[in-house]
């Protein structure tokens, strides 16, 4: 449940090591995802061993509940539809990622940052601070946008990328890297979580994402945060099917006792992917008039059977030896040549959960307390026989699978259109990447919602917004240019950020038959100033006269 080795879970200066594509002594799971144990990503210990986590007990399943099967149809009436509140207007880019990556949140980091680089060495006089570590977020972010094939690049003099470079020295920049830190390494001694090194950060964004607005309709997936590097030990896992094959399963047993999550005696009888789904929904405020759609990686008939109890809908595909033994046709069957496409089996039970196989390129099987056969629609297929496409009968309750099961494979592709770079030993700064692109894609969900309840056109290049999207008032002929008030210029507590923008007169050392003109805005002040080699107008203007 730890790296093998804490000791080398440090950067170094040299980043060669994540590089690694094959690990020659790892040997890929081969049982039951559902009923054995499940890798789940955790904590390495930089200073000191961890301890090993105790094996949970496994309850014993309770004797199957006896099912009764007919062949009739679901009825449910449809629910709601999701209606986004509009709000007054709509933010910058910065205020929506801000609701996730909250001031509170930087100040732990910059708290622990500082905490770490002490325990590290006593007598360092490293300091960082909270402006300092926005600015480091948005190199990150930056990054993500601007990919360069080496970080050293964005600081040549070829390549040199003013967004990243004016923000922070190279030298600053892999300083904070290495130091950057989320949880206090004391604390170790007697945890069972596997996160630890980086649970902080994301309770608290489980904490804000909770409070968004909840749809009707929710699916569950797993996600694969890739990782190739070997510090992490057995916490990284090898699935061949996924696109990103190395990586960190953000779940498993584990993940509930580190969350001090109570079971419920029946929940305990569930398999270990299907207490996952349990305890989800849980979480939900609405869940009487949600629907939760799952793969087969968590449909089970006690977890549709549980959550019916609960008044809460659920479709999924299932294996076929997780759905009891309902009287539809079997795969064999139905795969053989003679039995067409579009071919489907029902039943329902006696307490309404809805078996269905139905025959497509494959034969797939759904359990579900939602949607039911009817109304039949078609699908298009190709069919290598008549080299065209041909209509194929589709059931509802497959349709509605299929439009709404793909939430996390969504979010998934938004994640790595511009993942923040982090490549680095220590394992648990991949996480820490990639909670940053989860906020930046929930920001820009939450945004688009906004832009179009609103009836208003939304930016394109949202993340590059990030440091660009400020309102800077324009000059006018003859008129006076902008000041900021002196409470707003002098308060060092606000963010005064340097953003590359378009060139205008520095506020600070022009003058009258001596203009000079800069390329650098103050986020805050909103007016341009020097920054260059040869003048810091930035820090001069913001520094208050005795």
């Amino acid at each position: 449940v730890v790296p093998a080795h804490p000791a080398i879970s440090e950067d170094e200066e040299s980043d060669s090591g994540d590089n690694d594509i094959e690990d020659p002594d790892f040997i890929p799971p081969s049982h039951d995802l559902d009923t054995s144990d499940l890798s789940d990503s955790g904590p390495s210990d930089d200073d000191q061993p961890a301890p090993q986590a105790k094996r949970p007990t496994q309850e014993k399943k309770s004797t199957a509940r006896l099912t009764t099967w007919k062949m009739v149809d679901l009825n449910n009436p449809p629910l709601p539809e999701y209606q986004h509140s509009p709000p007054d207007f709509v933010g910058t880019p910065f205020e929506y990622f801000s609701r996730y990556f909250s001031p509170e949140v930087i100040k732990h980091i910059t708290y622990q940052t500082n905490l770490y680089a002490t325990q590290k060495d006593v007598n360092t006089t490293f300091t960082t601070t909270e402006d300092e570590m926005l600015n480091f977020l948005a190199i990150l972010i930056y990054m993500g946008i601007a990919e360069l094939p080496s970080i050293d690049d964005y600081w040549a003099m070829d390549t040199r990328v003013p967004q990243v470079a004016n923000l922070m020295s190279s030298k600053r920049f892999r300083l904070m890297r290495r130091l950057v830190h989320f949880n206090d390494n004391t604390q170790i001694p007697g945890t069972v979580d596997r996160f630890f090194k980086i649970r902080p950060l994301f309770s608290f964004l489980n904490t804000v994402f909770r409070k968004e607005p909840q749809t009707p309709k929710q699916s569950v997936d797993e996600v694969m945060v890739a990782y190739k590097g070997k510090t992490a030990g057995n916490l990284r896992q090898y699935i061949k099917n996924k696109p990103d094959k190395w990586g960190f399963k953000l779940f498993g047993k584990t993940t509930l006792e580190a969350h001090g999550v109570p079971l419920m005696p029946i929940q305990k009888t569930l398999g270990a992917t299907s207490q996952i789904v349990s305890v989800l929904v849980s979480t939900i405020s609405l869940s009487t008039t949600t629907a939760i759609f799952a793969d087969n990686f968590f449909t089970s008939l006690e977890l549709v059977r549980y959550l019916k109890d609960k008044n809460c809908r659920y479709t999924g595909t299932a294996r076929d030896n997780r759905i009891g033994k309902p009287p539809l046709k079997s795969i064999k069957e139905m795969e053989k040549k003679a039995v067409p496409r579009g071919t489907y089996s029902y039943v329902t039970s006696d307490d309404g959960i809805l078996a269905l196989r139905w025959k497509d390129n494959k034969t797939v099987t759904l359990l579900s307390t939602d949607i039911g056969v009817e109304p039949m629609s078609s699908v298009h297929r190709y069919c290598s026989e008549t080299k065209q496409k041909e209509e194929v009968s589709c059931p509802a309750v497959i349709k509605s699978y299929n439009s709404s099961m793909g939430g996390i494979d969504k979010s998934d592709m938004l994640v790595h259109l511009y993942r923040s770079p982090m490549k680095s030993k220590r394992w648990y700064m991949r996480l820490f990447a990639y909670a940053i692109d989860v906020s930046l894609t929930n920001a820009w969900v939450i945004y688009k919602r906004d832009c179009k309840a609103l009836g208003v056109d939304g930016l394109s290049a949202f993340q590059a917004s990030l440091s660009t999207s400020v309102d800077v008032p324009k000059p006018v002929k003859g008129h006076r240019s902008h000041t900021p008030d002196h409470l707003v210029r002098f308060d060092l507590s606000l963010f005064h950020a340097p953003l590359h923008t378009t060139r205008q007169t520095c506020k600070h050392c022009s003058k009258k038959g001596h203009i000079l003109r800069s390329n650098i805005l103050c986020r805050v002040c909103k007016v341009h100033l020097c920054l260059n080699a040869d003048r810091n107008c930035f820090i001069k203007y913001h520094e208050a006269v005795a």
